[in-house]
């Protein structure tokens, strides 16, 4: 689940483009995703028999702090960075949150760090750090965007770990979007850009980005966060940015150098790894038990 979410989170940034190409604002595009996909999902949970409005008050107000709160955050702020920082440069300084899960596992919830974990994460980070070629570290306010984003999908990650384990996925997806949804919609209308696509192609992309990188993606990453962890959710979900590269290449015409190959190669070997260490436990596998 953790990787093909990890996939589907890939295609974002395309639809970024494409959205972007197609008129769409950065406020326009945020809220007009989470709306639909919010949409989306009370009907598919319907559809499965997982009622949002069944839902302890507990975990709703759980998941609306998580949707409405850190993950508008983290998107928000993710954003925002990119408008006066390089996106490779973004793209480096977000994927420092999977060694800021592990830290933080191991710091307050007194969780383990094998040997194969920290390999994992060094090859993840370098083949990261590799992929976007090396960005030159700007000083500007837009770092404190920049390292703002992991900071808060850190904590999303680690508390949704927790919120997950006794809640139903597609419903809780359901209310943690709806959530996001109203923020992001707010902030929108502050800014004066709430408003309806207005050609083919917006409403083409709009859908795709609600459906793909948003239902498809943060649903399964919650389903999956509880049964695997959030150390090695994280760490799986390095993946995303080989698929970003890759899609670039053939989608829109970007050049793939040398240096992208071998740091896409060392990402898929952290996931290999951290596949691997877990499989090469006695027992059963974690996602089992």
């Amino acid at each position: 689940m953790v990787l093909i979410s990890a996939v589907a989170f890939g295609t974002l940034s395309i639809f970024a483009k494409l959205a972007y190409s197609a008129g769409l604002s950065t406020e326009q595009l945020l809220a007009f995703r989470f709306v639909l996909a919010a949409l989306g999902m009370w009907v598919l949970a319907l559809a499965v028999g997982q009622n949002p409005l069944r839902l302890a008050r507990r975990q709703v107000l759980s998941l609306i702090a998580l949707g409405g709160v850190l993950y508008t955050a983290q998107a928000l702020t993710y954003f925002i960075a990119l408008r006066t920082l390089p996106a490779s440069l973004c793209v480096l300084i977000v994927y420092i949150y999977p060694s800021l899960v592990v830290i933080a596992g191991w710091l307050f919830l007194r969780r383990e760090v094998s040997v194969w974990t920290g390999v994992a994460l060094v090859a993840s980070f370098a083949g990261v750090a590799m992929l976007v070629g090396g960005a030159q570290l700007l000083l500007n306010s837009g770092l404190i965007f920049a390292f703002a984003a992991p900071l808060m999908y850190t904590t999303f990650i680690l508390l949704g770990e927790r919120v997950m384990r006794a809640a139903p996925a597609v419903a809780a997806s359901a209310v943690m979007m709806s959530a996001t949804a109203v923020v992001l919609c707010i902030v929108a209308a502050i800014e004066g850009r709430l408003a309806l696509p207005r050609t083919v192609d917006g409403w083409a992309v709009s859908v795709g980005i609600a459906i793909v990188p948003t239902m498809i993606a943060i649903s399964l990453f919650l389903a999956g966060l509880p049964r695997i962890g959030a150390a090695r959710a994280s760490l799986l979900s390095t993946l995303e940015p080989v698929v970003t590269v890759a899609l670039a290449v053939v989608l829109l015409g970007d050049r793939f150098s040398f240096l992208q190959a071998a740091g896409g190669v060392l990402v898929l070997l952290a996931v290999v790894v951290v596949q691997a260490a877990h499989l090469w436990r006695p027992g059963l596998p974690a996602a089992l038990k």
